[in-house]
Parts: structure tokens; sequence; C-alpha cells
């Protein structure tokens, strides 16, 4: 079972280690048996991530549906087909469901991987947080692994982003650049953890 088509490397190795994979199973599992006809959206960053998980949900009985870009398939139909009551338990999508697209059926949005833009992330949830949701609160998970740097950013950014939002408001004109200028420091591989953490 060594498929290295998609570029994620020996699919054998990975499938018998994917500890974020099968937490998410065991997550999604629980809540489908507890809400059986509710819709999830999940969204992650890469292509063969999508095609990955589309792979080992359905060998693990839910049913799931991709949306990215450069499919055959109209997105459209993809989420006509996802949103009936017998059509597929999960929306894979990639970030072309980030903006307008209405996903407000749904109220359990999964972040595979987090973009370590703030803003990014409030795309997602705005396709399920807006008018026309009838659920009074909807829910979010976000994985990552730990001890990574997107742990670190997760804790770093985004669960401080809400004392800073409360007290300045939005976050687009006084974060974008500085986002972008970090993600290019953490990315180049020539710091430190300890590095890391303080930028």
């Amino acid at each position: 079972l060594v498929d290295n088509a998609d570029g994620m490397g020996d699919l054998k190795a990975i499938f018998a280690n994917d500890s974020k994979y099968k937490r998410l199973r065991e997550m999604l599992t629980r809540y489908l048996n507890q809400h059986p006809k509710e819709k999830v959206v999940l969204f992650s960053y890469f292509r063969p991530t999508l095609r990955y998980l589309n792979r080992r949900l359905e060998a693990d009985g839910i049913t799931s549906i991709v949306l990215m870009g450069g499919q055959k398939t109209d997105k459209n139909e993809i989420i006509d087909q996802f949103q009936k009551n017998d059509g597929p338990s999960v929306l894979l999508s990639s970030e072309v469901a980030s903006e307008g697209v209405d996903l407000q059926f749904s109220r359990l949005l999964v972040n595979y991987d987090l973009p370590w833009n703030p803003m990014k992330v409030e795309q997602r949830i705005g396709r399920i947080d807006r008018l026309g949701q009838k659920s009074p609160t909807i829910t979010i998970w976000n994985l990552f692994y730990a001890d990574t740097i997107d742990e670190r950013i997760y804790t770093r950014l985004y669960e401080r982003i809400g004392i800073f939002e409360q007290a300045l408001g939005g976050l687009e004109a006084v974060l974008g650049d500085h986002i972008r200028k970090l993600t290019d420091d953490l990315l180049t591989g020539n710091l430190t953890p300890e590095q890391e953490e303080s930028r």
C-alpha cells in the first residue's frame, strides 16, 4: 500500500501512525452517532490531505465528499449533494469554500489544519456562522499535533486574539502584514524552538 501519487509518501506507514486522523475519526464517530442527521464541514489547506481523508473516512464507514478547486463537478452541485438528507455526512473542503459559500445548515466545523492568519479561520467559520443558522451554538474543532509549531501558533495567536479583538476590533488591517512576515520567518527553519515561540 505504498502510494506516492498524492505526494504523501508511504501510505501504509501513515495509515498505521496517523494519530491526528485517529483522533478525528473518534470525534466524528461519536458526534455522528449522537447526531446522525448532522452535516460536518472540514477544512484543510492541502489537496492531498483532502483526498487522503476522503479515502480513510470512507474506509471507516463515514461518508464524505471533497470540494476543491479544479474539479470537474461544479461546487454548487457538490454542496447540493452534501446538503441532501441522504447525502454525505462530511464535506472535506479546501479554501475554495471559505468565501462565498453558504453552509449554515451545518453547526460543526473542523479545522484539520490551521492557517496562521486568523482572518482565514474567521472566513472558514463564517461559512456556518451566518444568517439562516438555526442552531443557537456552533462548534469549531481545531486539530493539531502537540509540541509542534502549529500548537505554539494556536496557543500564542488564536487563544489570545479574543482579548485583542475585544479591545481594538477587527484584525486584518492591523495584523495582515505582520502575519505574512511571521509566516516567512517561521517557515525558514532557521529559528530555534525558543526563537519560534518568541516570534
